[in-house]
């Protein structure tokens, strides 16, 4: 199963014009929150609720799961699938719309969703189209569905995107992974800086303490939550100091084992001795037994 995510500057009425209104290639399996009998209706509902945030500038969440040809599940089975992957990307409690597609020749669908929920908050933030490619995945394994071949999930989904979507894209890949190599911030500056993407660093003006970061990428930055939540500085420093603490453990294993093999060289070592001693004592023993 594949997962393209659309977050561009398209607007509900786009949107829900395009996904509902040909109903001989569209039906509109799922509605939460907004009517699903006219697509002017659906965009309508989901506009009031943009207006609780009205200065949000991209409210429309899109995604569009594809199978596989040959691929068959009941309107029910898809539904259930587009609801677990709204869970899984954490679009909850909000307005959405599942609307299944029958003009290719492999079954589609498409979710819309409202980026501003039911209490009036902004959700999906940070890098919601990774967690789209992860819940494709994860969704393709649980349901047992089948694998497409020769595709390329990230490449995928980087069709959908547009500047500057794409160049916050671009960051996360190169965070995630140089990441895994770096113990200190030191070592994931120098990385990044190797892709032209540079950090910076948010400080206390009466301290000089650090507390934030962000990254550019040619004429475009984003601060690291934009990214993903998990590339706040907060949540670098716990990951460089786990890796720390990690590299820190294996060394402290392998010195334990370095430790626990000299003692056993030294184990045999002395055993040997002991046996050379034993056998020395008892020729002697026997030497002086026959008065030689």
């Amino acid at each position: 199963m594949l997962s393209k995510v659309f977050i561009t500057g398209k607007t509900f009425k786009e949107t829900c014009q395009y996904v509902c209104q040909d109903l001989s290639r569209s039906e509109v399996l799922c509605v939460e929150g907004v009517r699903g009998h006219d697509y002017k209706s659906m965009a309508e509902d989901f506009e009031v609720q943009h207006q609780f945030w009205p200065e949000k500038e991209k409210p429309v969440f899109h995604a569009a799961l594809t199978f596989p040809r040959g691929e068959e599940l009941s309107h029910e089975k898809m539904v259930e699938i587009a609801r677990e992957y709204l869970q899984k990307i954490e679009m909850r409690d909000t307005q959405y719309a599942v609307i299944k597609h029958t003009d290719k020749q492999h079954l589609h669908m498409h979710i819309v969703a409202n980026r501003i929920d039911n209490q009036g908050q902004i959700i999906g933030k940070g890098l919601i189209i990774e967690r789209g490619i992860k819940a494709a995945q994860e969704l393709t394994r649980e349901y047992h569905l089948q694998q497409e071949q020769g595709k390329n999930l990230h490449l995928t989904n980087m069709e959908a995107l547009r500047e500057p979507d794409a160049i916050r894209y671009r960051i996360y890949q190169a965070i995630q992974h140089h990441l895994p190599g770096c113990y200190r911030m030191e070592d994931l500056e120098k990385r990044l800086l190797s892709e032209g993407i540079s950090m910076r660093y948010r400080q206390d003006p009466a301290t000089g303490e650090r507390q934030g970061v962000s990254f550019r990428l040619e004429r475009t930055a984003f601060g690291g939550y934009r990214i993903d939540p998990a590339y706040t500085l907060k949540g670098l420093q716990q990951t460089l100091s786990l890796q720390q603490e990690q590299v820190l453990q294996q060394r402290l294993h392998l010195i334990k084992e370095e430790q626990d093999r000299q003692r056993e060289v030294e184990r045999l070592e002395q055993q040997q001795r002991q046996e050379q001693s034993h056998e020395h004592w008892h020729r002697h023993s026997q030497g002086h037994s026959l008065g030689l």
